[in-house]
């Protein structure tokens, strides 16, 4: 296929999630798991099996969040089906659909769908980065005391870090933490904020928004941490 045909594929699969999370709001939310800061809900899982069935007909290699997969090094859908799920829970709208398709380091294809507000971030690499079909980039802004930076608190263990890292937000001019890292990318592509920067996040975290950032005139810039998690800075590439 296409990455064309991908892309459609991808929104098409992302839309038809949005669609069942917005119909299970006023159901009651069965958590699995309640580890530290983390919360998993049923929902999480039968939202990964329906994007699955749908993405499955492409016949490329699937990791997600609930049921896992191997890291490829060659073509791979990567998916959160629900990012931001503690907002879910609480009825918060800063959440949504998560699709990338990424070779190996390679970021072809980004899908980021807040089914709350019906805000749709689609890029594909050489095309160009969209909001509902309209263009969108980066800012403009150079100056950090001028610069919105979203991020999310980190699971410190020690006083020391943690003052560390509130001394680090000194610099910039309005901080946000929205609990969605993917949508922390959708609002660096589209301009809303400047600068996005969290440890520990994990790959399905922030892989749409890869290709978000780079087609809308940004960078995109992670490293590992361990086998799992990483340390990303995504920015308008003036910051």
């Amino acid at each position: 296929m296409k990455l064309i045909e991908l892309k459609d594929i991808a929104i098409s699969t992302s839309r038809k999630a949005g669609d069942y999370l917005n119909s299970q709001k006023g159901s009651a939310k069965e958590i699995i798991s309640e580890i530290g800061r983390d919360i998993k809900l049923e929902i999480d899982q039968n939202t990964e099996n329906l994007i699955r069935d749908e993405l499955q007909r492409t016949g490329i290699d699937i990791l997600g969040e609930e049921f896992g997969g191997d890291r490829s090094e060659s073509l791979q859908w990567v998916i959160d089906p629900l990012d931001g799920t503690a907002n879910y829970f609480k009825g918060l709208d800063q959440c949504c659909v998560s699709i990338a398709l990424l070779d190996g380091a390679d970021a072809l294809i980004g899908i980021i769908y807040n089914f709350n507000t019906n805000e749709l971030y689609s890029a594909v690499k050489g095309q160009g980065a969209f909001l509902n079909d309209v263009p969108i980039c980066v800012s403009k802004i150079g100056d950090r005391n001028k610069a919105s930076l979203t991020t999310g608190f980190p699971a410190s263990e020690s006083l020391e870090s943690s003052m560390e890292f509130l001394e680090g937000l000194r610099e910039w001019k309005k901080i946000r933490m929205f609990g969605s890292a993917a949508l922390s990318c959708a609002y660096v592509a589209s301009g809303k904020c400047d600068f996005y920067a969290e440890k520990g996040v994990y790959l399905w975290d922030f892989a749409a928004g890869i290709c978000l950032i780079e087609e809308a005139g940004g960078r995109a810039e992670y490293k590992s941490l361990d086998n799992q998690r990483y340390s990303v800075r995504f920015s308008n590439n003036l910051l």
